[in-house]
């Protein structure tokens, strides 16, 4: 009896030793895969504060331009 009760609890220790390696595992590709997608989401977001940045100096020129237009005018109408 006492053998069997051994082998019981040996084997039912096994089971959750391998429920909790398989879970590991689980939470490890799940980590390595929200790893990438942050790299992924890192990247994107550099990219788009690069064209905001591009598109901000854009506008900067523009209006100067159209200051520089608007003084000409001006200038013209003898304001």
């Amino acid at each position: 009896k006492m053998m069997f009760d051994d082998d019981k609890v040996l084997n039912t220790l096994t089971d959750r030793v391998n429920d909790l390696l398989a879970r590991y595992n689980e939470v490890c590709e799940e980590n390595e895969s929200l790893r990438n997608e942050l790299v992924s989401v890192k990247a994107q977001n550099e990219a788009k504060s690069n064209q905001i940045a591009r598109l901000e100096e854009d506008l900067r020129a523009k209006n100067t331009e159209s200051d520089d237009v608007i003084r000409k005018i001006e200038a013209v109408l003898g304001k």
